[in-house]
């Protein structure tokens, strides 16, 4: 007994210290509990411009109609003579202008032949007056809307704007197919104002031509009985009296909000450190599959770049020739990609559009001119993720393939990583350049410094719910890893490979 005491008193003794420092670390942090879930994009989400969205999806005339209510704040610095919204689903109406209608995407996207689609503007007004309002490029991707007197630096309003749009029967980021419906940058959205001018970017079909700021989003939707909603944020569900289910959302300090019904999927739901992690697929077996993956790649990524910020993560199986696309706590998977004998090229692809829930929803950047900014760190997250999951000869495996096949391969366009999406003709030269390539130069820093996976994690924490530019981003990581990496940068980023 008295050897017992004894040594109960020395682990008491040994363990006091960390008794207190216990209190002490929550005391700092101003809490005694965890921190919750989603809290990083709540508390970001003070002094940001607010969307309401109120929906309604008639599929049966294949159209949605929207009524947006953006309050609005100039922060430009500048008075400001008119805004400008991005209508992304305005380029659907014509061959010329889809971006799914692209000669290497056409057959894929619209395999019964083309489908229009596009916006119809039905009336703006600002601060309860009705203003004039239209589309000032072919595409009808640019909305302008002209404000009564100039909106002061720092000065608010509010705009109303109604509008409708048709869906096509296309398998892409906007329209329908094999009984699914997806919005991915389909709603109507504030431009970024740069340089003294509201961006207006052509809608390139190759990568990720959207770039916004964050803000926070309300939605309703109302949608026929039996659809389910897979959406940037979690859904309430209201069953109504005439049949329609109504869905209720709100997201947070958020760069999107995006969303995709179906009657035909199956849904399981997990949690990942409270985190509501949602899959939808034509299968239970399939939705299982990817809520596993999910949440196994947050709880990866979580230990190396920080929380997730939200509180919820959705994936949902669409019709597209894509392997994946992501949105702020939403990811489009490609329904070939369910197979099961494609399961480890699931796991991949739900590695690869989980990263960029820190790459991009949370860091964001210039997507147009600074692809590789989110792509190939993404990327270089998802060879983490099979190290840290798998060990190092899988690791070593995928670098074969993902970033050694790549710098290998002959490519005839002249583009390099730090190309922007514009100067690139095929999404495989894209892939391969961009993702591959880009992800080297990643690598060879880590050879370099030892230091990139805790300067990602220190970057993530400096610029969440920012989106630093090229500039920053070499500023930052010279600082954190004490040395001169612009001549690495240059020759991986910027030079042209020759053979």
């Amino acid at each position: 007994m008295r050897l017992r005491s004894i040594i109960g008193k020395r682990i008491l003794w040994t363990a006091l210290p960390i008794l207190l420092a216990v209190p002490l670390y929550f005391a700092l942090r101003g809490t005694w509990m965890p921190r919750e879930a989603g809290a990083c994009a709540k508390e970001a989400a003070e002094g940001l411009d607010n969307y309401y969205y109120a929906l309604i999806f008639r599929p049966e005339e294949n159209e949605l109609a929207v009524t947006l209510t953006l309050d609005f704040t100039n922060r430009t610095g500048e008075a400001l003579d008119y805004l400008v919204l991005r209508t992304w689903a305005g380029a659907y109406a014509s061959e010329e202008t889809s971006p799914a209608a692209a000669e290497t995407l056409c057959d894929a996207c619209y395999p019964d032949g083309f489908s229009a689609g596009g916006v119809a503007l039905e009336g703006a007004w600002w601060n309860g007056e009705i203003t004039p309002a239209g589309f000032t490029d072919a595409a009808s991707t640019v909305l302008t809307v002209l404000l009564p007197s100039p909106l002061a630096a720092g000065e608010s309003g509010r705009l109303l704007l109604h509008c409708r749009l048709t869906v096509p029967e296309c398998a892409h980021r906007f329209g329908h197919a094999q009984g699914v419906w997806q919005f991915g940058n389909a709603l109507p959205i504030l431009s970024v104002y740069e340089n003294g001018a509201w961006r207006t970017d052509a809608y390139s079909p190759i990568g990720d031509p959207f770039v916004s700021d964050c803000a926070n989003y309300t939605v309703t939707l109302l949608a026929p009985a039996g659809y389910q909603c897979a959406a940037s944020a979690p859904c309430g569900e209201e069953a109504l009296a005439d049949g329609r289910t109504l869905f209720t959302m709100r997201l947070y300090a958020a760069r999107d909000f995006s969303f995709a019904l179906s009657d035909q999927w199956q849904t399981v739901t997990q949690r990942q450190d409270g985190v509501t992690v949602t899959a939808c697929a034509p299968t239970q077996e399939g939705a299982a599959r990817a809520a596993k993956l999910a949440c196994k790649a947050l709880r990866v990524y979580a230990g190396l770049y920080g929380d997730y910020a939200w509180d919820s993560l959705t994936l949902c199986a669409v019709d597209f020739p894509f392997g994946g696309m992501e949105y702020p706590g939403l990811v489009f998977l490609g329904l070939p990609y369910f197979a099961e004998d494609l399961a480890d090229t699931l796991e991949l692809l739900v590695a690869h559009e989980v990263a960029h829930q820190w790459f991009y929803a949370l860091v964001g950047s210039d997507q147009y001119n600074d692809p590789w900014q989110d792509e190939a760190l993404s990327e270089y997250a998802m060879l983490r993720y099979a190290r840290a999951v798998y060990g190092e000869s899988a690791y070593r495996s995928l670098l074969v393939t993902r970033v050694d096949a790549p710098m290998r391969e002959r490519i005839a366009q002249r583009v390099t990583p730090g190309s922007p999406i514009d100067r690139f003709d095929s999404l495989d030269v894209y892939s391969a350049v961009v993702y591959g390539r880009g992800a080297a130069f990643l690598l060879a820093v880590e050879e370099m410094t030892g230091k990139l996976d805790g300067f990602l994690r220190a970057y993530c924490d400096q610029f969440a719910f920012r989106r630093p530019t090229r500039a920053e981003f070499l500023a930052f990581l010279n600082g954190y890893c004490g040395e001169d990496l612009a001549p690495l940068m240059t020759d991986y980023l910027d030079t042209l490979m020759n053979y």
